[in-house]
Formats: structure tokens, C-alpha cells, sequence
């Protein structure tokens, strides 16, 4: 089976068999983080879960998690809060809370998304359908906002560098 390798400078190389995933090893070129993608796969694992890497006999990286997808649970977790916070806030009339809450889930999923967490896709979709369902009511209760008012009313809500 040949893997691409998500190296720690953003690049992507392969893909690559076994054998030279094993001579990168052996280099220090790949760590027990480095997260392969087995081609032909969106999903990304550990260079320690792949059957068939060699380690060194003073290796032992079983217990080792990659720091992405450790951290991406947290913005899956996030864009997950966002949605509730919306949903559980639905009769507050303040179009901003929803919108903000909305933006941020997106950008949170989205993060969690690039982090290898698939299933970030779910909470993705459903802040953006949140998102869209704000505006469609904002427009049928006739409190519509054109969009230049609603970019100034975001603006004031973005910190100033």
C-alpha cells in the first residue's frame, strides 16, 4: 500500500511505499506523528498505527496521538457548542448572537475538518443551514438588514489592530 505524508512543513509528499516510508524512518525524515494518508483515502493516521513500519529498538511510540488530530477535537467539540448555542438561544432576537454563533461554528469545523476529523463535516453543514435559516427569517419577519448594514453591524464586532 503507498501513503502520502503530511510532513510538519505543510507539504505533502508520496505517495510512497512502505519501504521508503521506512529509509525516511531511519533518516528522522518521518516521526511517530507524522500523519500518513494511504492513498486513494481522506482519512489521516498516525505513522505508529501503519502495520509494516519499522522503529528503532529505542522506539517506542504506541501510546503516541498526532498532535493534529489531538487538537482538532477541540474545534469539532466547539463547532459542536456553537450549533447548540444557537439552537438553544433561538428565541433571543438578536440577529448578531446567531450569526456570530454561526460564523464561528463554521470556522471551528472547518479547522477540525483540516485536521483529519471527517465527520467535522456534519456540524459544518448544520451551522451554515443555522446561518441561512437566520437570514430567511430575518428577511420574512420583514427585519431585514441589506447587506451593507449587516457587514457594518459585523464590523463592530471585530477587534481593531
Amino acid at each position: 500500500m503507498r501513503y502520502y505524508i503530511h510532513a510538519v512543513d505543510g507539504q505533502v509528499y508520496g505517495p510512497i511505499e512502505l519501504e521508503g516510508i521506512n529509509e525516511w524512518i531511519a533518516q528522522g525524515r518521518v516521526v511517530p506523528t507524522t500523519l500518513l494518508q494511504p492513498e486513494g483515502s481522506q482519512s489521516r493516521i498516525a505513522a505508529t498505527t501503519v502495520p509494516g513500519l519499522t522503529w528503532g529498538d529505542n522506539q517506542t511510540f504506541q501510546a503516541y496521538t498526532p498532535q493534529a488530530l489531538s487538537t482538532a477535537r477541540y474545534e469539532l467539540s466547539g463547532s459542536w457548542a456553537a450549533f447548540a448555542a444557537s439552537v438553544i438561544l433561538c428565541c433571543l432576537p438578536s440577529f448578531g448572537v446567531h450569526l456570530t454563533l454561526g460564523l464561528g461554528g463554521l470556522i471551528l469545523a472547518t479547522m477540525a475538518y483540516r485536521k483529519g476529523r471527517v465527520w467535522a463535516v456534519v456540524p459544518l453543514i448544520l451551522n451554515l443551514a443555522m446561518i441561512v435559516f437566520w437570514i430567511w427569517t430575518r428577511r420574512m419577519t420583514g427585519n431585514a438588514m441589506d447587506s451593507q448594514e449587516m457587514l457594518n453591524r459585523i464590523k463592530e464586532f471585530m477587534p481593531r489592530q
